[in-house]
């Protein structure tokens, strides 16, 4: 029987059941063979994301291959500890009015980056831990590093891939200063409430302004412009368009995914399938640049590829085919049962969620 696996968790001694193929039709690996370390380092060198397994050998395991894909314990210590750091940067700021850099600095080192923003895996990550602790902050943690993902995504240079981390992470600091209460309201919040909450970014602004990073306009307009939308919707300015920065563009999208897709005291969490057709009709509507907004959705469902998922009548089923191109589409997945559904063919079935290890 075939199985499709995410690359991240493949092991030496599985079998390819199908060839292997780049991006120009190349073989890179025949079926039937037997991976090894190095052929599995050599498919992330040519971003291949998931990889058909002969699980004829295999059947019995399938569950427990499945569950170690959930939760990666190396990845969710450096998590911890990035997420401490954060938690240390943003209280100081809310205690003492000031940044403290060197913190910032540890988490964008290289080594860091490398750990937190490892794409399919990270993605996998942070949807499927527990967010025990302060929201905002695993907010902030979330937004910044889905931002050092999208920057390899467009290639940018350290020093880029830095500020626009430091800027997705920085864009939530302000909120350490509204109260709780509003924060986490559940329910509308009203217009006083509302316009509580929109000053986060001019609390933000004003003390980055007035720190080591005044000069880094980059990280600033981040921040400032994270909540402008091109048509003219957002704050705190109403920008439009090329008047809003592409770092402001980029954050903004990630703020509103990582927002959708997290549970909240007054709202659940929605499936990363349901959060792309808002983001979709964000695109359409003139809200969201087109170009960020599609290249976040196509990268993004690849990473998903071999994710477990709580579909909408209960059962649990494994995702084994996304259409990139398609970036409203459902996936095709594999159930517990082992029948494959294609979602797209079913109007009364759907992604849910996906799942945590508890929930497997």
């Amino acid at each position: 029987m075939l199985r499709s696996y995410d690359v991240d968790v493949l092991r030496s001694g599985m079998k390819v059941g199908r060839d292997v193929l780049d991006i120009d039709g190349k073989v890179i690996l025949k079926k039937n063979t037997t991976l090894n370390a190095d052929m599995i380092q050599n498919l992330i060198g040519h971003n291949i994301f998931s990889v058909y397994i002969d699980e004829v050998e295999e059947e019995e395991t399938a569950d427990v291959a499945g569950q170690e894909h959930l939760i990666d314990s190396e990845y969710l210590d450096s998590y911890q500890k990035t997420y401490d750091k954060i938690y240390d940067v943003f209280y100081k700021f809310e205690r003492h009015n000031e940044l403290d850099l060197d913190t910032l600095n540890e988490i964008v080192t290289p080594e860091n980056i490398k750990e937190i923003c490892d794409g399919a895996t990270a993605i996998t990550q942070i949807h499927n831990m527990t967010r025990k602790g302060d929201y905002t902050i695993h907010h902030a943690a979330n937004v910044g590093i889905l931002a050092g993902i999208y920057a390899s995504w467009l290639r940018y240079n350290q020093e880029l891939t830095n500020d626009i981390i430091l800027s997705g992470i920085l864009s939530e600091i302000g909120k350490v200063k509204v109260p709780k209460e509003i924060l986490n309201k559940k329910g509308k919040l009203d217009a006083e409430e509302f316009a509580q909450i929109k000053r986060h970014v001019d609390y933000a602004y004003d003390m980055l302004k007035l720190s080591a990073l005044k000069n880094k306009t980059d990280i600033l307009s981040g921040v400032l412009n994270h909540h402008e939308r091109c048509d003219g919707s957002g704050y705190p300015n109403r920008l439009k368009g090329d008047q809003i920065s592409d770092f402001g563009k980029i954050i903004g999208i990630l703020d509103v995914y990582d927002a959708m897709a997290a549970n909240r005291s007054y709202a659940k969490r929605n499936s990363p399938f349901d959060i792309f057709k808002v983001l979709y009709e964000d695109v359409l509507k003139g809200k969201i640049d087109t170009r960020f907004g599609i290249l976040f959705m196509r990268n993004f469902r690849r990473a998903l590829n071999g994710n477990w998922v709580g579909l909408s009548d209960g059962q649990r089923a494994k995702i084994v085919y996304i259409d990139e191109a398609r970036v409203t589409d459902q996936p095709v997945v594999q159930t517990v049962k082992n029948e494959f559904i294609d979602l797209n063919k079913t109007s009364d079935l759907k992604v849910e969620a996906l799942l945590t290890a508890q929930e497997i």
